[in-house]
């Protein structure tokens, strides 16, 4: 079985841990590892909750490591359901949240998740097999229009409307695509040296739409303003700009708007004013953490929390 190596694994813990005998959930447990560094940490009555959309990587977790710990608990859940997790554990507030928002090693090497354009299967790419549509099937009844603007907008893929074109056409060639058919669709758009970074970019662009990774983030961000005691902390982990770029906004420092008007009070208080990102050695030893970029913030006290949407 392939193994997922925790990125910038210290540092995260670091900024999570405000009280070793508090409640912090691990939003995405992946292959483990940020949540054994974390058990490793609390004591007395601290309790690590392990949340992942994906169920593989909660059974996985229910059979080894951390599961043996007594002070560990495993769910499947998206970060929109988060809320509705915790208070069926009859938890209503946490002391932090850590969020990896890449993908594991593990998702990413299988074949049958259509997740990597170097290996070939069927187009999946859904993270959470629960999720209605596959990649194929979105792109099935999606135009070219609206596949160019995931391309542009969530892979920042040049030539977006080329491309777009391009698997269209592929699609009523072959009819059902694989991760092979795509890639055969969209490389001849991109040569030279960036080659490899255009695929991935296609391809993270029609995972994010899948899977509405940038809806599920909204709601992370949402979650943790209502169930994070004030003085907690929420770390994140962003791998492109524009999850780190609504990380950042939410983080944000009020600004006042001249110098004579208090801003006024945030919810959260950077603990991280730039971006956090891994070590030469680090990336050496793990290639995939080089576009990783850490931020983490704390709860301010005396703040209201963030109403919940549904109920505003």
């Amino acid at each position: 079985m392939p193994m997922h190596v925790p990125v910038l694994l210290s540092e995260a813990v670091r900024y999570l841990i405000t009280d070793p005998a508090g409640v912090y959930v691990d939003a995405t447990l992946g292959g483990g590892g940020h949540a054994v560094a974390v058990l490793e940490q609390v004591e007395g009555e601290g309790r690590v909750i392990g949340m992942d959309c994906d169920p593989e990587a909660v059974e996985r977790a229910r059979r080894a490591p951390p599961a043996l710990a007594p002070r560990f608990t495993a769910v499947r859940a998206r970060f929109s359901e988060m809320e509705a997790a915790l208070t069926a554990l009859e938890c209503s507030a946490v002391d932090g949240i850590l969020a990896d928002l890449g993908l594991s090693s593990i998702q990413l090497d299988e074949p049958s998740r259509g997740l990597s354009y170097d290996r070939e299967g069927p187009l999946d790419m859904r993270l959470d097999p629960s999720r209605p549509e596959t990649a194929d099937a979105l792109l099935a009844r999606s135009d070219e229009a609206t596949i160019a603007h995931w391309l542009s907008t969530y892979g920042e893929l040049p030539r977006a409307r080329a491309a777009a074109r391009a698997i269209r056409r592929q699609r009523e060639a072959h009819g059902a695509l694989t991760s092979r058919l795509l890639r055969d669709a969209i490389e001849p758009l991109y040569r030279g040296p960036t080659r490899s970074r255009r695929l991935a970019q296609a391809f993270q662009a029609l995972r994010v739409a899948v899977n509405d990774e940038l809806g599920e983030l909204r709601s992370l961000l949402d979650t943790a303003a209502r169930v994070v005691r004030p003085g907690g902390t929420l770390v994140v982990i962003a791998y492109h700009s524009l999850e780190d770029r609504m990380v950042k906004h939410a983080f944000r420092p009020p600004r006042p708007l001249d110098a004579w008007v208090e801003p006024d009070p945030s919810l959260w208080v950077p603990l991280t004013p730039k971006p956090v990102r891994p070590g030469a050695e680090e990336i050496e030893e793990n290639p995939r953490a080089g576009s990783a970029r850490l931020r983490a913030a704390r709860r301010a006290a005396d703040v209201p929390p963030t109403p919940n949407r549904e109920e505003a």
